[in-house]
């Protein structure tokens, strides 16, 4: 998802529908990883209550990109036709990549058994079957 935002400083057509895209394709593999990996690590019965806070970074981020966004169209776009809108968009795009890298630098740890990334991206199977 984050990669998707490199698409839109081409400020074309073409780049919107490729920034749709690859956002859709993200979102789709992300989000439910997401929400499994914070139902499996909460305890019995507060599974609720973890999810509901797993979404809490989102909306703290909404409040500051409000700003951002509005500061970045003021210094970059002040009028039509915007002709430094690729720079906005890259400013956005940097600081969207700084939350996947930092998981994938720190994945070992987000997962505490210091298992490496290719293991990882491997679905789990349970080799112990009810017999």
């Amino acid at each position: 998802s984050a990669l998707s935002i490199f698409f839109l400083i081409w400020q074309s057509i073409a780049g919107s529908v490729l920034f749709v895209v690859v956002l859709s394709i993200g979102e789709s593999i992300w989000s439910p990883r997401l929400y499994e990996y914070t139902t499996l690590i909460a305890p019995k019965g507060r599974e609720g209550t973890y999810a509901s806070l797993s979404s809490a970074p989102y909306f703290v981020a909404k409040l500051a990109v409000g700003y951002l966004g509005g500061y970045l169209l003021q210094e970059y776009c002040p009028a039509a036709p915007c002709e430094q809108g690729w720079y906005m968009w890259f400013i956005i795009g940097i600081t969207t990549i700084i939350g996947p890298i930092g998981i994938v630098i720190c994945y070992s740890y987000i997962r505490g058994d210091g298992v490496d990334m290719q293991i990882a991206i491997t679905p789990r199977v349970d080799t112990e079957r009810e017999e």
